[in-house]
């Protein structure tokens, strides 16, 4: 009888500990690092999106800069062709890829941006000069919108790292695994933003 009642208190106190150990923390956290996920490819979005005009400005008053305009152009394609390719995110491999082509990009835009300041009729363009700021106001929330990407992922890891909150969100969700998809070391170091 009294084993009985232990058993019965044991089983008791794990259901009553599993059920307070919140296994919503993990998909709420995997739902924030998909969010912030998504943030990040909007503003990888919107520089690709700035990316032609700016070429087209540039090359109006500086035609003879085929070369560096052209190489921002391929790199620009180069992430186009990427981002609109399915699933990439779930292939590591195809992620780094992606992560390489938006450096590429950046560097790209830099090599652009030094070019610029060789120019006095482009240096005084108020409209490109103004174009140039917008870059770099994009530039700017892409870093943040990064930073988010790697706290969301880190809280996520963690969480499902704990003591018994994976354990839970493992028998709950079988699907609730770390993170890696993300390619956390390149996420780390996000892609220089190029300044104007």
């Amino acid at each position: 009888m009294c084993t009985r009642l232990g058993a019965l208190s044991l089983a008791l106190g794990l259901s009553l500990g599993v059920t307070a150990c919140a296994p919503g923390d993990v998909s709420r956290l995997r739902e924030r690092a998909q969010q912030a996920w998504s943030e990040v490819l909007h503003e990888y979005q919107q520089r690709a999106d700035q990316v032609p005009p700016l070429v087209e400005a540039v090359r109006r008053k500086a035609p003879a800069e085929r070369e560096v305009l052209a190489e921002v152009m391929a790199a620009h394609d180069e992430v186009v062709a990427i981002r609109n390719a399915d699933g990439f995110l779930a292939e590591p491999k195809r992620f780094r890829h992606y992560e390489q082509a938006q450096q590429r990009l950046s560097d790209a835009l830099e090599r652009l941006y030094t070019t610029i300041k060789r120019y006095p009729e482009l240096t005084g363009d108020t409209a490109l000069q103004n174009r140039l700021h917008e870059f770099q106001r994009q530039g700017d929330q892409l870093v943040v919108a990064r930073s988010d990407l790697i706290g969301a992922v880190r809280a996520h890891n963690e969480e499902l790292g704990r003591f018994p909150g994976g354990w839970v969100a493992a028998i709950v969700d079988p699907k609730a695994k770390p993170l890696t998809a993300f390619a956390q070391a390149e996420i780390e170091q996000p892609p220089t933003p190029a300044k104007p």
